[in-house]
């Protein structure tokens, strides 16, 4: 297994993936929103690849100040096999290179095994924390 950055050619399989793995699709992630994200930091999204086969990614995002976690999915068969621990691990170290001191990651509150995936490799959740956001267009 490879873990590499995201190609645009890649985005019709890792659709597929987060489908796969139980993310829910918001408008953000569109062809055109995707496009977007490359034009920021595409060096912090990634795929973790075998054979030409995408059997994971994951989103980090940099926001100057702290460095976030998105949409980390595992192909169902694949997981629990360091695909997922992989990934964070390179998304933190890019993060780092970037100056980032702290990293969040997003996870739903209903998404137990994504809470104690992240809890099993040094998250904390922040239970004073609660997350807030509105829709700016569709």
């Amino acid at each position: 297994m490879k873990i590499r950055e995201f190609r645009i050619e890649d985005y019709p399989m890792v659709r597929d993936l987060w489908q796969t793995a139980g993310l829910i699709l918001r408008p953000g992630d569109e062809l055109e929103d995707v496009k977007l994200k490359l034009q920021r930091d595409a060096d912090l999204f990634l795929v973790a690849e075998q054979d030409d086969e995408i059997l994971g990614s994951v989103i980090g995002g940099w926001d100057g100040r702290r460095g976030w976690i998105y949409h980390l999915a595992v192909r169902p068969e694949h997981q629990r096999k360091g695909i997922g621990i992989g990934l964070v691990r390179e998304v933190e170290r890019r993060l780092v290179a970037k100056g980032a001191k702290k990293v969040n990651a997003q996870v739903y509150k209903w998404n137990e095994r994504s809470s104690e995936f992240f809890k099993a490799i040094g998250y904390d959740a922040q239970p004073d924390l609660i997350m807030i956001g509105k829709q700016l267009r569709k």
